[in-house]
């Protein structure tokens, strides 16, 4: 499948607010100098949209997801579930089970940061939910976890979704769409009821699985209509446009719609990546460092912690002033650019070649046996 740079963008722009909001929540930028001469709003604003990057992701999952597979097989009721499982495995464990060793081994010796000390925590119990999928659930039961381990949440909501997706691919056409479309419209509802839990609400399972239903929608209608002109371009502007109101609007914006924001948000998202799917464009040098971001967004998510971490400590362990902390974010993106890379280039892609390479020399065996046996006549 070609690439879409304008795809890969809105994943790369979407990356940096998660890391953003990251090194924000130890350092945020409105402490720093830059509140001299930029709106307290605009730098709340850079930080805190960790939330909604993640649906930028869930919606962007389900969008490329569901058009790979149509390109594949034809359609999403010719999925061959066991094959898009593998292949699933295939990219997202390596990466995921180094991560989790790694944080086991720091646990284990007592790295600060990195140890788990709050009832109820443990590196077996962490273990277990990130890779049985309820790590969101565990995390809202115990508190928050320890540094590199909060952000799995996301990928066992979206891997539960995946896990259960081929089948429902393989249902009537109009219950599969009835289903995705139930869970896209519960999203927003679902959201709006949730009080007290902070966890909770950032990462409910119902929230998460609706949003990746909507990328997938998307994707449904990207394959069976398209705008031409500059319809789309309009399309994906009004839907930018209401993704920054409710990322960057004022908070006496929030009494207005309350709740109803959330149906801003995802609406917006909606638009924007049906847009990009519909006309991309082959991006020059000046959106290269952003695109390639988006390319190595899941290598970066899962790594970006670490440098995080030993960044912010490095920082306070100096006593440096807090008015220059805005220094901290372009060193820690350069060096967190480095790391997903080293991550891609050494461990990723040559792991998933190998096994894909494996697999597929397998399957292609197994079916050139199969074709040869020639059925026996019988009296």
């Amino acid at each position: 499948m070609k690439r879409n740079a304008a795809l890969d963008c809105l994943r790369g722009a979407a990356i940096l607010f998660v890391i953003s909001n990251h090194i924000g929540i130890r350092i945020p930028l409105s402490h720093t100098g830059l509140a001299s001469f930029l709106p307290r709003w605009f730098l709340v604003g850079l930080n805190y949209n960790g939330g909604e990057a993640v649906s930028i992701f869930f919606v962007l999952s389900g969008f490329l997801i569901a058009s790979r597979i149509m390109q594949t097989f034809g359609a999403l009721d010719r999925i061959q579930p066991v094959r898009f499982l593998i292949h699933r495995a295939i990219r997202i464990l390596p990466c995921f089970v180094l991560l989790v060793s790694v944080l086991g081994v720091l646990d284990y010796v007592g790295f600060e940061d990195y140890r788990f000390s709050k009832p109820g925590q443990s590196f077996l119990g962490a273990a277990m939910a990130a890779f049985g999928l309820y790590f969101n659930v565990w995390q809202a039961r115990h508190g928050w976890s320890v540094a590199g381990w909060t952000i799995l949440w996301s990928l066992s909501i979206e891997e539960l979704f995946y896990l259960l997706f081929p089948f429902l691919c393989r249902l009537n056409v109009w219950l599969r769409v009835g289903g995705l479309l139930l869970l896209a419209v519960m999203a927003p509802v679902y959201q709006a009821t949730l009080h007290g839990n902070e966890i909770w609400r950032e990462q409910a399972t119902l929230t998460g699985l609706g949003t990746i239903a909507l990328g997938v929608l998307m994707a449904l209608v990207a394959a069976r209509y398209r705008l031409n002109g500059s319809w789309p371009v309009a399309m994906g502007g009004f839907g930018l446009l209401m993704m920054l109101s409710e990322m960057f609007g004022p908070l006496s914006w929030w009494h207005l719609l309350s709740d109803g924001w959330f149906a801003v948000l995802y609406g917006g998202i909606a638009m924007l990546v049906l847009a990009c799917g519909w006309r991309s464009f082959e991006g020059g040098r000046g959106s290269w460092w952003i695109r390639r971001m988006g390319q190595l967004s899941y290598e970066v998510y899962l790594t970006h912690m670490f440098v995080v971490m030993a960044a912010v400590r490095i920082w306070r362990h100096n006593h440096w002033p807090q008015s220059n902390g805005w220094i901290l974010y372009p060193v820690c993106l350069i060096v967190i650019w480095g790391l997903g890379e080293a991550v891609s280039r050494l461990f990723t892609k040559p792991i998933t070649k190998f096994l894909d390479r494996a697999l597929t020399s397998r399957i292609y065996q197994k079916s050139r046996v199969t074709s040869s046996v020639q059925p026996e006549v019988g009296c």
